[in-house]
C-alpha cells in the first residue's frame, strides 16, 4: 500500500494536498484495523466456546471409558489380591484410599484379608480407635501386626493396644515391633500375657544404649525367650532381630529354626565377639537357617575364640549366611554343620587381595562337617589355588558355585573339567568380576561335560558328570562376545542379573 505514494512526496516538505491524503489514508488502514480485531475477537469467543464443548466431549468419553475400563472389569477377588500386595509393600493406608475411587474398589475391600495387615503406631492419638476398627474390618482372617512407637509412648498406651490385639491372639501369623529403646520393648512385650497359637514370624528392632555394668542381663531383650517360648508360641519358626549390639546371652526362644541376626555397632563396652555368638547358636538345637549381618566399622576390634579347639554344633543346620567384615569368617573353623546345604559368605570389605585367613577356616568346616552342601558363594571373599582345589575335592554333591570378585583362575577351574573332574554334580556356575578368568576356559568346562546327543553309555565322550545347565558371566573382562555364543550353543548363558531375585540386589 506504501507503493501508491510518490518516494518523491518525503523529499519535499509536505503540501496541504499530500497531508489529507496521508490523514485519509490513516483513517482508513485504522477503520479496518478494528474491523479485523472485531473479526478477531469473535474468533476468540467462537474459539472458548469450541474448547468448552470439546471438554464436554473429553468428560463423556471419559466417563464412558470409566464404564469399560479395565479397573471395573477386574474381578472382586483380583482387585482385593492387588490390594494386598499394596499393602505389602509399605502402603498402609491403601484400603481407606482405594475404597473412595468406586463402588466397584470399595465392594472389593470389603473383604476381610485387606484389612489383615494391621499397622499400629502408638504416637497417633487416635490408635485405639483406629486399631478396633481396623480389626474389626478383619473379621477373622490372619493378622500381620506392625507396632511402632517412639520414646515418648506411655506405658498405658502399650496395656490398651495389646489388650484389643490380644483378643485376637489366635489370628497372629506375624508380629513386627520396631521401637526405640529397651525399655519400651519390655514394655510391649510384657503385655503379651497370653497364647500366640498361630504366630509363626518375629520381628524385632531395637537400640540398646549403653549400661553401668556392660555383663548386666537386664540390658537385653530376656523378655523375648520367656513371652515367645513353646508353650506360648508353638509355631513360631522365625525371628529377626536388628539391634544396635549384640546379645550377650541367650535371648530367643530355643525352638525357632530360622534366625536373621543383624547389629550395626561394635562398641567398647559390648563389642562383636565369637563367644557372644556361639552363646547365642548353642542354644538354639533346631536351628536350620541363620543369617548375620555384622557391622564392618568397629569402635573396637572383633574378639575371636580364645580356645580353637572349641566347637559348636548345629545339626540340624542347612544354610548359612554370613555378611560382615573379613575376619567374621574366622568363625567358621568352630562351627559344626553336618547338614549344610548353602553356604553364603559375603564380605563388606573389598580388600583386592586374597584372605589367607579364609581358606583354613572354610576348609575346615568342611572337613569336620562332611555336608552335603550344594551351593557355595564367595561375594567379594576369595581363596588361594591351594584352598580352592582342596574345598572342590571335599564337596562332591555341589551343585551351584558363585563368585563375586574373584581370583579363580583357568587352571583351578580346569579342575571341574571331564567327566571324572571334581564336583560331578555341579549344574550352574555365577560369575562377576572375575578379573583373571577367561572365556576359553568357561567354554572348555561346559563342552567336556557336554553329552553328544546318541552317545551310547559307557562309551567315550558320555560324560560321568552333570551337565552344566547355566553359566552367568557379569562383567568379567577377559570374556568375550565369542565366548559366550559358544557357551550358548551348549547351555543357558546369562549376561546380565536375574529380575527380583538376584544375589546382588
Amino acid at each position: 500500500m506504501q507503493a501508491d505514494f510518490d518516494r518523491s512526496l518525503f523529499r519535499s516538505e509536505p503540501t496541504a494536498e499530500d497531508i489529507l491524503a496521508a490523514n485519509a489514508q490513516i483513517q482508513k488502514h485504522e477503520l479496518t484495523i478494528t474491523s479485523i480485531q472485531s473479526q478477531m475477537n469473535q474468533l476468540m469467543l467462537d474459539l472458548q466456546r469450541l474448547r468448552k464443548e470439546q471438554l464436554k466431549h473429553v468428560d463423556e468419553i471419559r466417563f464412558h471409558k470409566g464404564i469399560i475400563s479395565l479397573a471395573r472389569r477386574i474381578p472382586e477377588e483380583l482387585l482385593s489380591k492387588i490390594f494386598e500386595h499394596c499393602i505389602e509393600d509399605g502402603w498402609t493406608r491403601a484400603p481407606i484410599v482405594v475404597g473412595h475411587v468406586c463402588s466397584m474398589w470399595r465392594l472389593a475391600t470389603r473383604a476381610p484379608r485387606v484389612w489383615s495387615r494391621v499397622y499400629v503406631d502408638c504416637d497417633s492419638p487416635v490408635v485405639v480407635d483406629r486399631l478396633r476398627f481396623w480389626l474389626s474390618r478383619a473379621c477373622s482372617s490372619p493378622l500381620h501386626i506392625t507396632i511402632t512407637a517412639s520414646s515418648m509412648v506411655a506405658s498405658s498406651t502399650f496395656t490398651n493396644v495389646m489388650a484389643i490385639l490380644g483378643s485376637r491372639a489366635d489370628q497372629w501369623r506375624s508380629l513386627s515391633i520396631d521401637i526405640p529403646t529397651l525399655y519400651e520393648l519390655s514394655s510391649c512385650i510384657q503385655e503379651c500375657d497370653f497364647n500366640m497359637n498361630n504366630l509363626a514370624e518375629l520381628w524385632i528392632r531395637v537400640e540398646i544404649l549403653r549400661a553401668g555394668n556392660p555383663n548386666d542381663n537386664n540390658a537385653d531383650a530376656l523378655e523375648l525367650k520367656s513371652f515367645f517360648r513353646l508353650a506360648r508360641a508353638p509355631k513360631l519358626h522365625a525371628i529377626r532381630y536388628t539391634c544396635n549390639v549384640i546379645p550377650s546371652i541367650p535371648i530367643f526362644p530355643s525352638h525357632i529354626r530360622d534366625l536373621h541376626l543383624t547389629t550395626f555397632e561394635s562398641p567398647i563396652w559390648r563389642p562383636l565377639s565369637a563367644a557372644s555368638l556361639f552363646v547365642l547358636l548353642e542354644d538354639l538345637p533346631e536351628l536350620q537357617c541363620f543369617t548375620m549381618s555384622m557391622p564392618l566399622m568397629y569402635a573396637r576390634p572383633f574378639v575371636p575364640v580364645p580356645d580353637f579347639t572349641r566347637t559348636v554344633t548345629l545339626s540340624k543346620l542347612e544354610s548359612l549366611t554370613m555378611y560382615g567384615p573379613t575376619d567374621l569368617n574366622g568363625l567358621l573353623s568352630h562351627l559344626l554343620v553336618p547338614a549344610l546345604r548353602r553356604l553364603h559368605l559375603r564380605s563388606l570389605e573389598d580388600l583386592g587381595y586374597r584372605q589367607h585367613s579364609l581358606g583354613p577356616s572354610l576348609l575346615r568346616l568342611i572337613e569336620n562337617s562332611v555336608p552335603p552342601l550344594e551351593l557355595l558363594e564367595l561375594h567379594d571373599v576369595d581363596l588361594s589355588p591351594e584352598y580352592f582345589a582342596r574345598c572342590f575335592t571335599a564337596t562332591p554333591v555341589l551343585r551351584e558355585l558363585r563368585l563375586h570378585e574373584s581370583s579363580i583362575s583357568d587352571a583351578t577351574l580346569n579342575l571341574l573339567n571331564g567327566p571324572s573332574g571334581l564336583c560331578p554334580r555341579l549344574t550352574r556356575l555365577d560369575m562377576r568380576w572375575c578379573g583373571l578368568l577367561r572365556g576359553t576356559a568357561l567354554v572348555d568346562l561346559v563342552r567336556s561335560r557336554h553329552v553328544e546327543p546318541g552317545a551310547p553309555s559307557g562309551e567315550v565322550g558320555v560324560s560321568k558328570s552333570d551337565l552344566i545347565a547355566e553359566v552367568a558371566v557379569i562383567n568379567c573382562c577377559f570374556v568375550g562376545e565369542r565366548d559366550v555364543l559358544d557357551l550358548a550353543r551348549m547351555t543357558t548363558c546369562r549376561v546380565v542379573m536375574r529380575d527380583g531375585d538376584d544375589y546382588c540386589q
